[in-house]
């Protein structure tokens, strides 16, 4: 449940493990839900009211063949009420597996890209309309032809959109299919959450005194989420550690002799971000820039070592200017009474706690507002401090202790980020990170952010923005977030952030853009618009490495049912996607293009003779790849703008695939009869393939030669 609370609220960097293939929330196999998690969206789930009845909906949409639109804004509870939906079905019902569907890369979402599992519920969230993608606007004339589909399936759907796009997309989208949603009382919210959490916490008690009624009261889901974060933090406080709070007790007239007025008290306090409190203690007389930074330490590193946290201040110190802190020795004060100073609790373990409801985010969030001329600096610091594992006369960190610093502080800068809408706080991470073992573990944290509905929207445009602008470190982890689960889930968005990543020069950003076309092929619906995007930085300048390096890897891929033929070349069904033969020859032109020589250039090599043991292997398909190979290395003259992309090589095209097939050629004669087991008595021979190809590749030869004297002449009658 405290799981489930944390990701509702953006709390990423607060978990043990913020992968997104964890057992708990995630996919188990590509957006499929995990039976824990939808137990929890069950127990806390509560019923909104002013809409449609849960209930109601529930018993008509369980049915196969059922659809439910939920066109509502952020904030009215789409999500968790499609995720009870498909909660509740999975406990009628056993036996239906239930999860998240992507979209796909296309603008039409046809029947026939479904999955062809039967006995299932998804939902389904449409991306949002963008510069040159949009929903097709015939969206909702395809649902009543969808619902027939899915009912011989035994399926059933939950779309999510907003009002604006629907209003373009609904037109002729069958009656009653949108379903208005009401809104849950945060009282009652506040409930379900205390009692999952706190089987021995006093709800009634807690939710019966007026002043956390006025806290709750009109807020949305996300905010009383939070206050149900201080109440229990309150409740299991040291009673004897909790603060009286008597100048607040007195402004709302309150008494603070009880330990539960004690901790409510608390709570009020958490919720202004102890902001009184806070400057209460930054003014007390002697208060040194050292406890500050101590207090500052302790709250972005909590739960590392004291001693760290003591040498971390020390670091802040001088990364802010207050200059060097001896620590060595005894002139500063020591661990003991610096953890005195900030009010906070040294435990056995060496760990520094505070009995302040949300005291150490609160006092971040004090330095970000009281220091602006600071924060450049103190990002830097944030970023710098879990790398630095070891240190002198200190237990050097360990591997987990690093991860949980980093996930606490990445977790705070995505909060920022967030907030306030700039991006700083998370590009210091990734530059600070690129290259290093943490790396990981902010791509892991992106990951999470951008399929959260409290984060997606601002993650989204930032790793645009990062692919379109940003530094090596940003365009890198941009790509790598897109090969990863979010471009599963958002195939279209994913496609376009990687076209405008693959123009730039930097070569772990074109390693990990192929790993990401691997990972979108892996979509069917994603094939045509992922194959469309790489044709096209084929023939592009900026983007032509991007798309000949793509290529290769499509092109020496090979499907998993058939291991000699390439990807490009499955034809199983009617609905598989076809790439024409005009673009694979662009394609295959980009990558026999190259600049490198034969001899160096293996990868391109083994490429080729993929698709020569392919003709082999299936001889019916000789005359097609044959014919694409050929017309990759023609030259190109004319009018055709690909003549002026492709950079002249150290050796012709023509002679590159000349060498590469003759090769190919003379090893397979000279293997053992044993290695033809697997292909078919009528395969043509390895001689047979060489002289037609190299018939195909003269022939083209000649056709230039024609073409050039036939251009000569033209001129000649001219002049």
């Amino acid at each position: 449940m405290t799981r489930l609370r944390q990701l509702a609220m953006l709390n990423l960097g607060e978990m043990n493990a913020v992968k997104v293939n964890a057992s708990f929330d995630s996919p188990l196999d590509h957006g499929e839900f995990s039976d824990p998690f939808l137990a929890a969206v069950r127990a806390v789930y509560v019923r909104p009211t002013g809409g449609v009845s849960f209930d109601s909906l529930y018993n008509s949409w369980k049915h196969p063949g059922s659809i439910a639109v939920f066109a509502e804004g952020p904030g009215r509870g789409r999500t968790t009420t499609a995720r009870a939906l498909l909660a509740e079905l999975r406990n009628e019902y056993p036996s239906v597996r239930v999860g998240q569907l992507s979209y796909g890369g296309l603008p039409d979402f046809p029947a026939h890209r479904l999955p062809q599992h039967a006995n299932r519920a998804y939902v389904m969230e449409l991306p949002a309309d963008e510069d040159d993608f949009q929903v097709s606007e015939t969206f909702g004339a395809q649902l009543e032809s969808l619902r027939e589909h899915l009912a011989r399936r035994n399926v059933r759907m939950v779309v999510l959109t907003t009002p604006e796009q629907w209003r373009r997309i609904g037109i002729g989208a069958p009656e009653g299919i949108r379903v208005p949603l009401g809104s849950p009382s945060p009282v009652d919210i506040a409930r379900k959450w205390l009692q999952a959490e706190a089987q021995d916490l006093p709800v009634d008690r807690w939710l019966s005194d007026d002043d956390i009624l006025h806290l709750l009261v009109g807020q949305p889901p996300v905010e009383v989420l939070e206050i149900v974060s201080y109440i229990l933090d309150a409740h299991r406080a040291d009673d004897s550690m909790l603060p009286n709070l008597k100048s607040l007790a007195l402004k709302l007239h309150k008494s603070s002799a009880t330990p539960f007025d004690r901790q409510v008290l608390s709570v009020i306090a958490a919720r202004s971000s102890w902001r009184s409190q806070l400057l209460e203690w930054h003014k007390e007389a002697n208060r040194t820039s050292f406890q500050r930074n101590f207090l500052m330490s302790c709250s972005a590193l909590r739960g590392a070592p004291v001693a760290h946290l003591y040498a971390s201040a020390a670091d802040l110190s001088k990364a802010l200017g207050d200059g060097e802190r001896t620590l060595e020795g005894q002139g500063e004060p020591g661990v003991i009474e610096m953890v005195d100073s900030i009010k906070a609790e040294l435990q056995p373990d060496d760990t520094v706690i505070f009995n302040r409801p949300d005291w150490d985010d609160a006092a971040l969030e004090y330095f970000w507002v009281d220091r602006p001329l600071s924060r450049t600096k103190f990002l830097d610091w944030l970023a710098e401090a879990p790398l630095k594992g070891k240190r002198e006369a200190l237990e050097s960190l360990s591997t987990q202790e690093q991860q949980a610093m980093a996930q606490r502080i990445g977790g705070f800068a995505l909060r920022w980020a967030v907030r306030q809408r700039r991006q700083e706080p998370l590009r210091r991470l990734a530059v600070h990170w690129k290259g290093k073992p943490l790396w990981p573990t902010l791509i892991e944290l992106l990951t999470s952010a951008s399929l959260h509905t409290a984060s997606a929207s601002y993650v989204h445009e930032m790793l645009m923005q990062w692919a379109k602008t940003g530094s090596a470190a940003q365009r890198l982890a941009a790509v790598e977030v897109c090969a990863g689960e979010f471009g599963l889930q958002y195939t279209v968005k994913a496609l376009r952030r990687l076209r405008h990543a693959a123009g730039f020069e930097d070569q772990e950003v074109r390693q990990a853009l192929q790993k990401a076309v691997q990972t979108l092929w892996s979509d069917s619906t994603a094939r045509p618009t992922l194959f469309e995007y790489v044709v096209a930085w084929c023939q592009e300048e900026n983007t032509l490495e991007a798309g000949r390096k793509a290529f290769r890897t499509l092109a020496a891929s090979t499907d998993p049912l058939s291991p000699a033929l390439p990807i490009l070349l499955v034809r199983s069904s009617e609905s598989d996607f076809k790439p024409s033969a005009t673009d694979l020859t662009t394609g295959w032109q980009a990558v026999l293009s190259g600049i490198s020589t034969f001899t160096q250039d293996s990868e391109d090599a083994f490429a080729v003779r993929l698709w020569l043991d392919a003709v082999r292997h299936h001889p019916e398909l000789m005359d097609f790849i044959l014919a694409i190979l050929s017309a990759a290395v023609r030259d190109v003259k004319g009018n055709d703008s690909r003549s002026d992309v492709y950079a002249r090589p150290v050796e012709s095209p023509r002679d590159r695939l000349r060498a590469i097939v003759r090769e190919w050629a003379r090893a397979g004669e000279a293997e053992e009869p044993a290695s033809e087991l697997d292909i078919p008595p009528h395969a043509p021979s390895y001689s047979s393939v060489y002289t037609q190809m190299t018939q195909l590749i003269d022939d083209g030869l000649l056709e230039s030669f024609q073409q050039s004297m036939t251009d000569s002449s033209a001129t000649e009658r001219q002049v």
